[in-house]
């Protein structure tokens, strides 16, 4: 009992120490564990939601944030691009496509919240707009 009660507790702390206080954002590292793994659930999110046959991943990343809420609510701006992988397929390795008319590279602004402890993840935005229309 005093173990099931501890370890949240303990999910927390850690939590708070890693990310700092609570409050405004921080830039993230993108080769953290746990900004890769929100990064990761809204590519698969977004590629679930997507009419497009084509999976998307991300070409790059333009800014990652994090910021200690209930939990962690993470920020990025992405560049998303089509790979040559059709959905449904099996793929060992998508890359976005070195056709920039077939990659169709989008510039996405991504929030992400989650509370590991609880093994809850969601995505709270995704909103990509088309670089090509903003120049």
């Amino acid at each position: 009992m005093y173990f099931k009660m501890i370890v949240p507790f303990l999910a927390v702390i850690l939590a708070v120490a890693n990310a700092g206080m609570t409050g405004g954002f921080k830039d993230a590292d993108i080769n953290e564990e746990g900004v890769k793994n929100a990064l990761q659930f809204a590519v698969a999110q977004y590629n679930r939601q997507s009419n497009d046959a084509y999976v998307s991943e991300v070409a790059s990343v333009v800014k990652a944030r994090k910021q200690v809420v209930a939990g962690l609510k993470y920020v990025f701006t992405v560049n998303m691009g089509r790979t040559s992988c059709r959905k449904g397929g099996v793929q060992n390795l998508c890359t976005v496509h070195e056709d920039p008319s077939f990659a169709r590279v989008t510039e996405c602004n991504i929030t992400v919240w989650t509370k590991p402890w609880d093994n809850f993840i969601k995505v709270l935005e995704n909103t990509c707009l088309d670089s090509k229309k903003e120049n």
